[in-house]
C-alpha cells in the first residue's frame, strides 16, 4: 500500500477514536449539613415580694396581683398561678405558687405569701357617755389659800383630757375601718345628781340616738352621806339603764371612781363601796354590763386622782377610758 494511503488510514482511526470516546463526567460538591436552630436557654422566673392586707370580713378578701413574667425559654411560655390573682384569700398566710412553662415543657418555679389580717370591728358604733363633772372631765387645781384646814382647789373642765374624748381616740385606732362612724358624745355635766338626771337623758338619747350607753353617776348625790342619796341615785341609775335597754342600747354602767384620801371633796370609802354594790346589782339585773372603775382606780389612787380627792386628774381620766375601752372590746367586739 503506498504510503500516502497509510497515512489516511491512520488519520481516519484517530479521527473516529476520538468521536466515540464518551467525556468524564464532573465529580458533584456534596450539599452542606443543615444547622440546627438554637435552643433557647430553660425558662427563669421571679416572683412579686410577699403581699398583706386586710378585711373586715371573716371569710377573707378578694385578692388581686400581678402575674410574673418569665425570662428565657422556648416560646410559647405560658404563666399559672395558684391560687390565682382574683381568688378569695382566708384570713392568715397563703403561699401563691407561680410556675411558667415554655415549649419544650421546661418549667420553672417561685412563691410568695399573702397574708390577710382580719381587723377588728364593732357591732355597735355610736356611744353616749352620760354622768357628772368626772364625765365631763372636769379637774382640780390647788389654789392659795385654805379651807377648814384643807387645801383649797378649783375645778376647770379639760375636754381633751376626759374620759369620753381619750375613750373615742382609743376606739379609732384600735377599729380604722370604722373610724367614721365611731361617736362618743359627752353629755357630763358638772354638779349633776344621779338622782335628777331623768329628763337631760332621756334628751340625750333622742338627740345622740346611741347604740350604745355609758353611765357613770352617783359621787354628788352620795358625797355627804345623807340618807337614801345612794338609794335615789341607784335607782335613777335603773331607770336609765332600763330606758336605754328598751331602746334596744347595750348598756355598760360604771362604779365611780375612789377618793383621794386628804382633799376637800373626798368621799368616805365606805360610801362609795356601798354605791359600787348598787350598780353591781343594777348591771346584773339590767342585763348591763358592769365597768369597776371605782377597782381600776383604787390601786393607786394618788396617781389616779387629783388633790381635791373627788375627780381624776388626766392619768385618771386615760385609766377610765382605758377600762371603758377594755369593757367594750369585750362586749362589742366582732369575733
Amino acid at each position: 500500500m503506498p504510503l500516502s494511503c497509510s497515512l489516511l488510514v491512520a488519520a481516519l482511526f484517530i479521527l473516529l477514536h476520538i468521536g466515540c470516546s464518551s467525556p468524564t463526567a464532573p465529580t458533584p460538591t456534596p450539599m452542606p449539613t443543615p444547622v440546627p436552630p438554637p435552643v433557647a436557654e430553660a425558662p427563669s422566673l421571679s416572683c412579686l415580694s410577699n403581699m398583706t392586707t386586710e378585711s373586715v370580713n371573716a371569710n377573707g378578701i378578694t385578692v388581686a396581683f400581678e402575674t410574673p413574667s418569665a425570662s428565657n425559654g422556648q416560646s410559647p411560655v405560658t404563666v399559672a398561678c395558684t391560687p390565682a390573682s382574683g381568688t378569695t384569700f382566708p384570713i392568715g398566710s397563703t403561699t401563691v405558687t407561680c410556675t411558667a412553662t415554655d415549649g419544650l415543657n421546661r418549667t420553672a418555679s417561685c412563691t410568695f405569701d399573702v397574708a390577710v389580717r382580719k381587723l377588728p370591728q364593732l357591732s355597735r358604733t355610736r356611744f353616749l357617755a352620760f354622768g357628772d363633772s368626772i364625765t365631763a372631765g372636769e379637774v382640780s387645781f390647788p389654789v392659795a389659800g385654805v379651807n377648814g384646814g384643807l387645801a383649797s382647789t378649783k375645778q376647770v373642765i379639760v375636754h381633751a383630757s376626759s374620759y369620753p374624748t381619750v375613750l373615742a381616740k382609743q376606739l379609732q385606732a384600735r377599729y380604722p375601718a370604722q373610724v367614721d362612724d365611731i361617736v362618743v358624745a359627752n353629755y357630763g355635766l358638772s354638779g349633776e345628781k344621779a338622782a335628777l338626771a331623768r329628763t337631760r337623758f332621756i334628751e340625750a338619747l333622742n338627740t345622740v340616738r346611741p347604740t350604745a350607753v355609758l353611765l357613770m353617776e352617783g359621787s354628788i348625790d352620795i358625797a355627804r352621806g345623807e340618807d337614801g342619796a345612794a338609794s335615789g341615785a341607784a335607782s335613777e341609775i335603773r331607770n336609765m339603764a332600763a330606758e336605754a335597754r328598751l331602746r334596744g342600747m347595750r348598756v355598760f354602767i360604771a362604779t365611780v371612781p375612789p377618793g383621794r384620801p386628804g382633799g376637800e371633796r373626798t368621799i368616805a370609802p365606805f360610801l362609795l363601796l356601798d354605791y359600787a354594790g348598787r350598780m353591781r346589782a343594777i348591771a346584773s339585773s339590767e342585763g348591763a354590763v358592769l365597768v369597776d372603775i371605782y377597782q381600776a382606780l383604787l390601786v393607786d389612787v394618788t396617781t389616779y386622782i387629783g388633790v381635791d380627792g373627788l375627780h381624776p386628774n388626766e392619768r385618771g381620766y386615760a385609766r377610765i377610758a382605758e377600762t371603758f375601752f377594755d369593757a367594750i372590746r369585750a362586749t362589742l367586739e366582732v369575733p
